[in-house]
């Protein structure tokens, strides 16, 4: 990058400018852990061509023209059928924004919310492209620590007492309570009716970020803080990207009526996704959607356990990692004295790759951290990876003891 242009970025652009973003294409012969993917071979194409068949024979040209983001029937409609059933989630179609993504929802509630200076509360660890999103739009970051039980209520108030003793109000807090990102553990439901009676006794703004919750495989649905906010508290992402396909780009905001059509009129680009839209409402209605939901439970299960299988036995003693009831991901723990960060070159060298735990932190923790996603890649490729950590893992630890010696 040129002097002249480095002069020439905002802010904004200069910290886009510092950060590094892996290749999506893995090198030749690497085995890549580093990306919550769907899995590729499950991706409904054959549906998707005949929704495409079923808006042509039916002179669908309105699905080739500008579309509100927000109306009172199709996509909008479905999905809050959708919701109603699956997520105890009761709204109506003008309550819902259809964004291109989850993440350009997630980027309009930061365009309409955060100035510079103001102060979010976000997971810790959390998921990076929501934190990234929050320092370019200058804001604080405070932590909240998560564990086997989600994110920590305690800690909420004990952060929001901290910062009304220096006069000042967070934005929001964001988390994702349902295989959290990058933890994969869930919200218990005394967390949940804690965090969501906070919200509405504090009037603090909770941002529930559901990408994964269609994904569970094991155990017993929870409540959405949504649905336990008893005064609109809470604003739900969700997403059609894990379910459908992420080529779509379709996300959506559900909200009050009013907040949402504020978020409307203030993003960049005020119409929705019209021919994708078309074809998601198509497959939602005609039962397609929740018949591939139960396939991709079997699918993420059969991965996830794979994957478990593998790291009992092949990683070394002191490694320890979460064990999921649904998404994308495990968080692996390694052994005292054994760094991601300073692993990543040799499990490059050696094959695998995957995202330290830094990565999710704001403050320099997650050195003996990393994240491992399972859904794109093959049991075969799970297989070979995990043994293929594990050996410079032990190769590091073996390093280490000598060192002590």
């Amino acid at each position: 990058m040129t002097d002249t242009w480095s002069q020439r970025w905002s802010r904004r652009g200069k910290l886009a400018a510092a950060a590094q973003a892996p290749s999506r294409v893995p090198a030749p012969g690497m085995i890549s852990f580093v990306f919550g993917d769907p899995d590729v071979p499950s991706l409904p194409l054959e549906d998707m061509a005949e929704a495409a068949e079923y808006l042509a024979e039916h002179n669908r040209r309105d699905a080739l023209a500008y579309q509100n983001a927000i109306t009172d029937g199709e996509l909008n409609a479905a999905l809050a059928e959708k919701l109603a059933r699956d997520q105890g989630i009761h709204v109506q179609p003008e309550q819902i924004f259809v964004s291109h993504g989850a993440s350009a929802g997630l980027s309009l509630l930061c365009d309409m919310l955060i100035d510079p200076g103001d102060v979010v509360l976000a997971d810790a660890p959390a998921w990076m492209g929501a934190t990234n999103m929050f320092r370019l739009a200058g804001a604080e970051v405070r932590g909240v620590d998560v564990g086997e039980d989600g994110a920590d209520p305690a800690q909420v108030e004990a952060i929001l007492d901290d910062l009304a003793r220096e006069g000042r109000t967070p934005k929001f807090f964001y988390t994702i309570p349902t295989f959290q990102n990058p933890e994969g553990v869930e919200l218990s439901l005394e967390r949940r009716h804690a965090l969501a009676k906070l919200a509405d006794e504090r009037d603090l703004l909770i941002v529930e970020d559901d990408a994964y919750v269609d994904l569970r495989f094991s155990g017993a649905p929870k409540p959405t803080l949504f649905s336990l906010s008893q005064r609109g508290n809470v604003i739900f992402s969700g997403t059609l990207s894990k379910t459908i396909a992420a080529g779509l780009r379709l996300g959506y905001l559900v909200g009050p009526a009013d907040v949402v059509a504020t978020l409307a009129r203030g993003a960049v680009d005020t119409l929705r996704n019209s021919y994708t839209a078309a074809l998601a409402d198509w497959y939602i209605r005609s039962g397609r959607l929740a018949e591939h939901i139960q396939h991709l439970r079997q699918i993420y299960r059969e991965k996830c356990h794979r994957m478990l299988a593998a790291l009992e036995r092949e990683m070394p003693a002191g490694t320890s990692w979460t064990r999921p009831s649904g998404g994308f991901f495990i968080w692996l723990t390694l052994p005292e004295g054994v760094d991601a960060v300073d692993l990543l070159p040799a499990a490059r060298e050696a094959g695998v790759d995957y995202i330290p735990g830094t990565a999710f932190y704001s403050d320099g923790r997650g050195r003996r951290n990393l994240r491992l996603s399972y859904s794109g890649v093959t049991v075969e490729q799970i297989d070979e990876g995990i043994a293929r950590l594990a050996k410079v893992t032990r190769a590091a630890l073996a390093q280490t003891a000598a060192t002590a010696d």
